[in-house]
């Protein structure tokens, strides 16, 4: 017998752990002591108002929702809200911070715009809405409908088919095994519970294989269910643009193919008039589907009524196919859908006139995205796409939504009965906006760039921002948990596991450390994301319990839209694997967001520091001036009088304007009524009624002299929207410097390409062109919202007489009586703005001396050059002597070069006044050898000076060597950025931002001895101005400079 050996028995008695409150993270003590009263021992009402303006991001927070949050933790712990003085203990404190509906991570209104398109927002939409179950043998129900709606969905899949008596309309998924519900059913239960989580319009998409009999039952159906609710489109034949979500508040919106198109398709001409065995518009084939299952561009994932009855052909198939049903379907849809014949990108081709809906599969789709990702973005932005799962989902499994959404597409259908990653990706992204099911799209997937160039999701981005996440604790796993987890003989080890997920870049995953004890879990880890497409990130958190021998238990999840963070410590809820929120579990996170600076070369970032934002403290000199003229920490009305006039030199200022800066400041949740307390006055001085410049301030120039007394705000090109060479020629950068207060609009004239009509671009280069009517009716429509005072267009006129006539009948018919004309022909002075006041002048070269010039002479334009093709051969006709007298009358500014070299440019003729162009460069040489004969020429003349030649990118020069000679048109490219830009608009809020800046004297005066300003000329200092203090702050996201003197 061999030996066995000795065996000692071990037996470990295992420590029981039991559930007890874990104590705060170091965070929450340190802030807690920060901001409570005496070392900590409470905090009170309005400390707690401070910490949630200054930490939690709240700056609308009151001293009433601070009261409320105060009041509801002593109600739910202390069972007591009638204490004398309520103050929260450190305890207190962390049972608010966890308290989910009282610190939530994100909020829970409806905050974005809701007037768009419904094409400019993610819609919230369920995919074959009415299964149980698997996408074979589950139980069709209005169940899982009700239960999406309830969850906040806003797009609910129905699949039409006939019952077997071909009588009635049941709803099911084709060719499986799927058990029916009557169709009528789902309408009611969706009429019942449509709006039970938002307002928001709820989409029916009918995936519709009926025949037109059945098609007018079904317009019955939906006629007597939904009654008012129920909103038709007007009477036309095709949607030019979808309504907005505001507008269909409470509405339902059908969805499907018009009866029309369904009648002329060809698909089942072999099949026979009453076949219907293939599956709808969005579904891959089921029954016999070996085939569709792998062929990608196979029929089975087109519109489902892209499938006909019938050969479109057969007349007599025709005619049975059109009874009266069919208008009252269509009538019915308010969303039509469908797909183009041809290729892919046929079918994401843009039509002006309509819009649609179009649906893919999300094979389709990614084929898409590989081969034509701009056009799909493209087609978004104003028709509605649609994608849908595989047909091999069987299980209802779903793909990742975010490859839909960073290409625009609205309607992202996901199998809700199902569950996994995306579909909490799904829930995800829906929380945002309130949760309402319809999320705005970022303006990148909206904007559309100068070259008609859209978002490209596969282009290499910078980093945007940066987003830190601290995941302090965990609590309740033994409430949620009990049933099944919770063992008090073992210890656990939770961790866990924080990320992003969005576009390639900026997906990522990180994890905690397992920490082992009690079951209130204490991580305090950070974690630092950077990412280059926040608006559509999702921040992901799973928490794990860790399992030596098996695969790790699943311990709750959730997914947040970075773009809708709160800032500071949040509670977070957890949810299960379906999405569903447990009872008690949540954790407490800290979130920071911070953008990344501009960077326009390759550097190394090794040390990065973020800094927090806070309220910022009064400086010294605030304090005393607010001491020396408040009395016992107030300042009245006739206190603040007193400080506008003794300290700010305000010398007219009047007790009604000290009461109109009371009253400015009473929407501050700080604000007493019986006066300014300091933080208050210091918001005054940081506000718009102490702005060095305020934007209202008034018109205070002398106005009544004439026009060459005053700088303009002057554009050059003023059409362009980005360089001068290949960006487009638009009406919207006119817009935006009239709106700005321009008022002088360069525009281009050249003949289009068959010669017979006129169009704006920049001649000799690859820039596109746009209509000089569209130019003229946005000037008209935009010229006096920023100033009333005059606009003078500039057209460099490349243009032969009978197009000079068509201009003039242009400009007349449109400005009508805004338009200036000049009583006599030459001008011996120029008008004043004030007697120009909402008069719209034209400045150009008369046509008698474009017509006589020598083709080789120097042009007046900056171009210098003409393109005969551009121009065109001129025959003079009988009627050109008109024509050259009616252009020449719409001018009120007479420009051109004299003949002969700078000497004869700048002569001044004491008969009649005119406008010289010259270019920076000419201007530079002109100012080495005739500086005071320019500021002599612009005492009566005017002088517009534009960018040199090779300034393709659009940037600008100097203004000061224009203004200093006296110029008073320095051209600038407003779409252009840098700080001769911020230069000019600096010199342009001056008098009330109305684009007139009264020259100053020195520069109109002459000497005894005929002498004039010489700039070059060594000068006396003439004022000090002392800045002693600058504060910088960034108050509400805006950046304010407050001059302390």
């Amino acid at each position: 017998m061999g030996y066995m050996g000795d065996y000692s028995m071990c037996i470990c008695f295992p420590k029981k752990f039991g559930v007890s409150e874990a104590g705060p993270p170091v965070d929450v003590k340190e802030i807690f002591m920060k901001y409570a009263t005496g070392g900590g021992s409470g905090m009170t009402v309005e400390q707690l108002r401070r910490f949630l303006v200054e930490v939690q991001g709240d700056v609308e927070a009151s001293m009433e929702d601070a009261e409320r949050i105060v009041e509801e933790v002593f109600k739910r712990r202390h069972n007591n809200v009638k204490l004398p003085e309520l103050a929260l203990s450190l305890e207190d404190f962390q049972f608010y911070l966890f308290c989910v509906d009282l610190n939530p991570p994100l909020l829970n209104k409806v905050h974005q715009d809701m007037t768009a398109p419904l094409s400019h927002y993610f819609i919230y939409t369920g995919h074959n809405s009415y299964l149980t179950g698997n996408q074979i043998s589950s139980d069709c129900s209005d169940v899982p409908i009700i239960k999406a709606l309830k969850r906040g969905l806003r797009v609910v899949e129905l699949d039409l088919w006939p019952n077997s008596s071909k009588d009635d309309v049941l709803v099911l998924h084709g060719w499986t095994l799927t058990t029916p519900v009557e169709l009528i059913k789902c309408l009611r239960s969706i009429k019942e519970h449509a709006f039970s989580a938002s307002p928001y319009p709820v989409i029916i998409t009918f995936e519709d294989h009926l025949t037109p009999d059945l098609q007018a039952k079904v317009a019955q159906m939906v006629i007597q269910t939904f009654g008012n609710m129920l909103f038709c489109p007007p009477e036309s034949d095709c949607v030019k643009e979808f309504p907005s979500p505001e507008e269909l508040k409470y509405r339902i919106v059908i969805s499907t193919k018009p009866p029309k198109e369904y009648l002329e398709d060809k698909n089942l001409s072999s099949r026979g008039s009453n076949s219907l065995k293939d599956k709808d518009s969005d579904e891959d084939t089921w029954g016999r589907m070996s085939a569709d299952l792998t062929n990608d561009d196979d029929k089975s994932d087109c519109d489902a009524s892209e499938h006909s009855q019938c050969d479109g052909d057969n007349e007599a198939c025709d005619q049975l196919l059109r009874p009266l049903g069919a208008p009252a379907y269509k009538n019915l849809i308010s969303i039509p859908a469908g797909k183009p014949k041809g290729k892919l990108r046929e079918k994401l081709k843009v039509e002006k006139d309509k819009v649609r809906r179009l649906s893919l599969s999300e094979q389709k789709f990614e084929k898409a995205t590989v081969c034509h990702g701009t056009d799909v973005v493209r087609f978004t932005q104003r028709n509605i796409l649609r994608i849908y799962p595989k047909g091999t989902r069987v299980n209802s499994s779903n793909y990742n939504p975010l490859i839909g959404w960073m290409h625009g597409a609205q309607m992202v259908a996901l199998n809700m009965q199902g569950y996994g990653k995306p579909l909490w990706l799904m829930h995800g992204m829906f929380g945002s906006n309130g949760g309402c099911g319809y999320v705005k799209k970022p303006d990148f997937l909206m904007n559309v760039g100068p070259n008609d160039q859209v978002f490209d999701a596969k282009a290499k981005l910078p980093v945007k921002k940066i987003l830190k996440v601290k995941v302090h604790m965990g609590d309740g796993w033994h409430l949620d948990f009990k049933q099944r987890y919770l063992n008090l003989w073992s210890s656990p080890e939770f961790y866990t596991r924080v990320g992003i997920a969005g576009v390639p870049a900026d997906k990522t995953m990180k994890k905690t450390k397992k920490r082992k004890g009690n079951w209130t879990r204490v991580w305090d880890e950070e974690f630092t994301f950077q990412l280059t497409v926040p608006e559509i990130a999702l921040l992901r958190i799973e928490v794990h319990e860790y399992n030596m021998s098996e695969k790790d238990d699943f311990a709750g999840q959730t997914c947040l839209p970075v773009s809708e963070l709160r800032p500071g410590f949040r509670a977070v809820p957890l949810f299960n694997r379906k999405g569903e929120k447990y009872t008690s579990l949540r954790l407490l996170l800290r979130f920071e967001k911070s953008g990344m600076p501009k960077q326009n070369f390759k550097v190394c970032l090794c040390w990065r520091r973020i800094f927090k934002t806070r309220v910022v403290e009064p400086p010294p000199d605030v304090k005393n001036a607010f001491n020396h003229f408040s009395r016992s920490g107030t300042m009245t009305v006739d206190d603040l009088l007193t400080f506008l006039i003794e300290h700010q030199g305000e010398n007219n200022a009047t007790k009604e304007d000290a009461q109109a800066i009371f009253d400015s400041l009473k929407h501050l949740n700080i604000f007493h009524r019986r006066g300014l307390h300091l933080e208050v006055f210091f918001r005054y001085l940081l506000g718009d009624h102490n702005l060095a410049h305020p934007p209202s301030s008034k018109v205070h120039h002398d106005m009544t002299a004439p026009l060459a007394h005053y700088f303009l705000f002057t554009g050059h090109n003023s059409y362009l929207t980005g360089n001068q060479v290949i960006s487009a020629s638009s009406v919207e950068p006119i817009k935006d410097a009239l709106l700005r207060g321009v008022r002088v609009i360069e525009l281009d004239l050249w003949p289009n390409s068959k010669g017979d009509d006129v169009e704006i671009r920049h001649g000799g280069t690859l820039t596109s062109p746009v209509d000089l009517q569209k130019c003229l009716q946005a000037i008209k429509e935009n010229a006096f919202h920023a100033s009333e005072y005059p606009v003078v267009i500039t057209f460099e006129d490349h243009l032969n007489p009978n197009l000079q006539k068509k201009v003039a009948k242009m400009v007349t018919e449109t400005f009508g009586d805004m338009l200036y004309r000049s009583e006599t022909e030459n001008m011996q002075q120029f008008p004043s703005p004030e007697s120009l006041k909402k008069r719209i002048l034209i400045s150009t070269k008369p046509p008698k001396e474009y017509l006589g010039e020598n083709r080789g002479d120097v042009s007046e334009t900056e171009s210098g050059r003409r393109n005969p093709s551009d121009v065109g051969e001129h025959f003079p006709d009988e009627d050109e002597e008109y024509t050259v007298v009616q252009y020449r009358q719409l001018i009120a500014i007479h420009a051109g070069k004299l003949k002969g070299g700078l000497e004869n440019w700048l002569s001044d003729d004491p008969m009649k006044v005119r406008r010289l162009s010259l270019s920076e460069q000419e201007l530079e040489n002109a100012i080495r050898t005739h500086a005071t004969k320019i500021v002599r020429f612009t005492q009566r003349n005017l002088l517009r000076v534009y960018p040199k030649g090779t300034r393709l990118d659009s940037s600008n020069y100097n203004p000061f060597v224009g203004w200093m000679h006296g110029a008073q048109m320095v051209a600038f490219n407003m779409q252009g950025y840098g700080k001769y830009l911020w230069i000019m608009q600096g010199m342009f809020k001056a008098n009330g931002g109305c684009g007139y800046v009264k020259k100053p004297d020195f520069l109109l005066q002459r000497g005894e001895n005929d002498e004039v300003f010489n700039p070059s000329a060594p000068l006396e200092v003439k004022t000090v101005m002392r800045v002693l203090d600058l504060l910088i702050t960034a108050p509400f996201g805006s950046f304010t400079i407050l001059i302390l003197p």
